[in-house]
């Protein structure tokens, strides 16, 4: 988190995100964020870390998961990297992409020799939940999200009846399906219209929203304001 405050509800604990800290979720885990205050442009930076690649240099990979705290230093180690790539995430020097796998590395060699611990259980429950069919409709939803997803299609997905799948995913996530799936579609739109300059319509279409409407009355929903004021706040915070 490089600045501000977000929640996260991961296998259904609740905790608060601030500036400063970093965060590993294991592939096992279920988390949903939202953030504190819907006034405020929060700056994040996520990775998602290669299992294939880790593979090749813990054969055991399956056997573990990732926990900071079991080395400050390393966790120390891998959030001075994570800034480093926020830097330059911003800088077109020639060499800048060999700067990144530096730091890359060093997140993977600090996890791999210092914050492995051996797996108890494959995934955990909370009141009895069981999260892996919450993880592959959250899973569908990253690499499908500007198709046409409807809940049906999700409850068929796993096995389970749309009413049944609608409470569980809630019980699960601590949000809707409906609002889940239109805040992962809000994120990546919003992305678009800061980082790529498309326009309203272009990020609602290109994103998975019905409509420009639908996308507009997300933002409001979620951040109390319309797209493009959304982009004119991050853009005069830069």
């Amino acid at each position: 988190m490089i600045d501000g405050s977000i929640r996260m509800t991961r296998n259904g604990r609740l905790s608060e995100v601030n500036s400063g800290d970093v965060v590993v979720v294991n592939s096992e885990e279920v988390h949903i964020v939202d953030v504190d205050d819907a006034e405020r442009i929060n700056e994040y930076l996520v990775l998602q870390l290669s299992y294939d690649y880790a593979k090749q240099f813990y054969k055991k990979i399956d056997t573990v998961f990732f926990d900071l705290e079991l080395d400050k230093t390393a966790k120390e180690e891998i959030k001075a990297s994570m800034q480093t790539l926020y830097d330059l995430c911003s800088d077109n020097s020639e060499f800048v992409a060999l700067e990144k796998n530096v730091e890359l590395h060093k997140i993977y060699f600090n996890l791999l020799s210092y914050c492995k611990q051996q797996k108890r259980i494959s995934i955990k429950k909370k009141n009895g939940l069981n999260f892996r069919y919450a993880k592959m409709v959250i899973e569908y939803i990253g690499d499908n999200y500007r198709d046409e997803i409807t809940l049906n299609d999700m409850a068929a997905l796993v096995g389970l009846s749309p009413a049944y799948f609608s409470k569980y995913f809630k019980a699960v996530t601590e949000i809707s399906f409906v609002n889940y799936l239109n805040s992962v579609r809000l994120e990546h739109a919003l992305k678009d219209m800061v980082t790529e300059n498309v326009s309203v319509t272009d990020a609602a279409m290109e994103n998975g929203f019905p409509n420009v409407k639908s996308f507009i009355s997300m933002c409001k929903k979620v951040y109390g304001t319309t797209p493009t004021q959304c982009k004119k706040m991050y853009i005069n915070k830069e």
